[in-house]
């Protein structure tokens, strides 16, 4: 979220940007900025206990402002589940494109990608409250569920599939393994951001991170690492 200027406990009209009144602001900023603070809102608050008001403050516009671009609360929170995953989505795809290295490379760096974007904060907050309010918003809810499971999943799956023809991975079948992967993330994600807070000494969201690459790496490796020795007991 940009950091904003305040004045006896208000939003300043001066962007954090360049100084300018946001009433100058370009629309695509203005839209943009609004999107933002509807990801924070919504995923903070959910949509029930969420308002245009309270999207408006976060953005540092008024309320008028969020209805001219948006109509209601329904379709900021609709778009807002569309804006968060689909433009990720692109963006892995991209990477794929542009990609000149080993298929082990990019595997490790979309599964960083996913997770430092499903770590924004509201992000993963957002698609739980988009599943919780799947009924009401079925459209937009059912293409987050497909673009983030079916799509990302084939993402997943064409890589591994590429780095077993290659010798790169071992045997596996690709989209049973992009299924696990894509599981195993959302689930450690859903750890760091909810469990953790309540455990006495959790580990650092980095080091759950780079565990899990590790054992990502380690499980599709064509060349698999030497097994342990036997694990010492537990305890006294």
């Amino acid at each position: 979220m940009k950091p904003r200027n305040h004045t006896n406990g208000r939003v300043s009209e001066e962007s954090a940007d360049n100084g300018s009144p946001r009433w100058q602001r370009r629309p695509a900023e203005r839209r943009r900025e609004i999107l933002n603070a509807a990801v924070q809102v919504f995923g903070e608050r959910g949509f029930d206990c969420s308002t245009i008001a309270d999207v408006a403050k976060e953005a540092g516009v008024s309320a008028s402002t969020v209805v001219h671009y948006f109509g209601s609360k329904g379709a900021l929170f609709e778009e807002a589940l569309r804006d968060r995953f689909l433009e990720e989505l692109a963006g892995g795809e991209a990477l794929l494109v542009a990609h000149r290295g080993t298929h082990r490379e990019l595997l490790l760096a979309l599964l960083d990608r996913m997770w430092h974007h499903l770590m924004q904060p509201g992000t993963a907050d957002l698609m739980l409250f988009g599943l919780v309010k799947a009924a009401s918003f079925p459209g937009a809810c059912g293409l987050m569920c497909r673009e983030v499971g079916e799509r990302w999943r084939r993402l997943l799956a064409g890589v591994i599939a590429a780095g077993v023809e290659g010798g790169e991975f071992r045997a596996v079948d690709a989209a049973l393994q992009a299924r696990v992967l894509a599981g195993g993330l959302a689930g450690l994600i859903l750890g760091a951001n909810h469990f953790a807070p309540f455990e006495s000494s959790p580990p650092s969201p980095d080091r759950v991170l780079a565990q899990y690459l590790e054992t990502v790496d380690q499980a599709l490796s064509a060349r698999p690492a030497a097994m342990p020795g036997p694990v010492p007991p537990v305890g006294p």
